[in-house]
């Protein structure tokens, strides 16, 4: 597959990963329990964690030949952290706030792990 292809597929798996972890925190800080904006939450972020994995590793494939470097690990640290964040989400509304910060936070990071590749 051409990396542009990746490309768009790894875009648009951020996409839905943060729209369905931007829905279920503003739920929580609604006060909400409305099922159905949790139930689209999650798998709307589930699958978007899927597509950024299978486009990452098309990605490390294409571009860079599999190599693993310092900041390819570290991307998928953060790829780990941010799916495990469903949990807290769900089960403590109480930190959406903190949580909501924390999400953007390890966003920034992945970027910039993406764009300056730090050689560690």
């Amino acid at each position: 597959m051409p990396p542009q292809f990746y490309y768009v597929l790894h875009m648009t798996g951020i996409l839905m990963l943060f729209m369905g972890y931007g829905a279920l925190l503003a739920r929580s800080l609604a006060g909400g329990e409305d099922r159905r904006v949790r139930r689209l939450g999650a798998i709307t972020s589930g699958v978007g964690l899927i597509f950024i994995l299978v486009a990452g590793f098309g990605l490390l494939s294409t571009i860079h030949g599999n190599t693993f470097h310092g900041w390819v690990i570290a991307k998928i640290v953060v790829w780990i952290v941010l799916g495990a964040a469903i949990v807290a989400i769900n089960r403590k509304p109480a930190a959406a706030m903190a949580l909501w910060w924390i999400t953007l936070g390890l966003g920034v990071v992945s970027s910039i792990l993406v764009y300056y590749r730090p050689p560690f």
